[in-house]
């Protein structure tokens, strides 16, 4: 393919998958009004999923936790995740520490944090990958990396994001 076969690719990625369009200018109305409208629904599903986070997060500030609330991670993050397995080749403590920080205004339980960072591609080599998220979440909140809202009961703990482990190497040779 030449440079301008590259540059006249129209690429679009969904959850689904990649739809290429060879030339973007030679496909017929009905096609571009397709597109646009996927564009549309994609943006409307951003705009809900926001909303539906902000109620979520309000409601579990209050105290009370809808049934089906974040029962499963229907993000922007989970499909990249599954498209680029970003957690093959990195360690458990900087994949999670990558899951909360792709969700900086949300709560996650160790629950979805399992799950995204297996969505991610990440090699679990034990049996119980639950408690090894769960010891790695429990020590980057010792670390001051994240936040810790402690639950009790069926209530589990929620981390949130802080700050990078680089943070901390910055903080200290500018100190020096």
């Amino acid at each position: 393919m030449s440079d301008s076969d590259h540059r006249s690719i129209l690429t679009i990625r969904y959850v689904e998958g990649t739809l290429d369009v060879r030339d973007k200018y030679t496909v017929d109305a009905t096609t571009k009004r397709l597109l646009a409208r996927l564009d549309e629904i994609d943006e409307e599903r951003r705009k809900l999923r926001a909303e539906r986070d902000a109620i979520t997060t309000a409601l579990s500030v209050a105290g009370v936790r809808p049934s089906r609330a974040s029962q499963r991670m229907y993000t922007h993050e989970e499909s990249e995740y599954s498209l680029e397995q970003p957690f093959t080749n990195m360690s458990l403590t900087d994949a999670c520490l990558k899951v909360l920080k792709d969700h900086p205004s949300e709560w996650l339980s160790k629950v979805q944090v399992e799950y995204l960072v297996a969505r991610g591609g990440f090699p679990f080599a034990t049996e119980d990958p639950l408690n090894s998220v769960n010891v790695t979440l429990r020590r980057l909140a010792a670390d001051g990396l994240c936040d810790v809202h402690k639950g009790k009961g069926t209530r589990g703990s929620k981390y949130k994001f802080l700050r990078n482990r680089e943070d901390d190497l910055k903080d200290t040779r500018t100190t020096k």
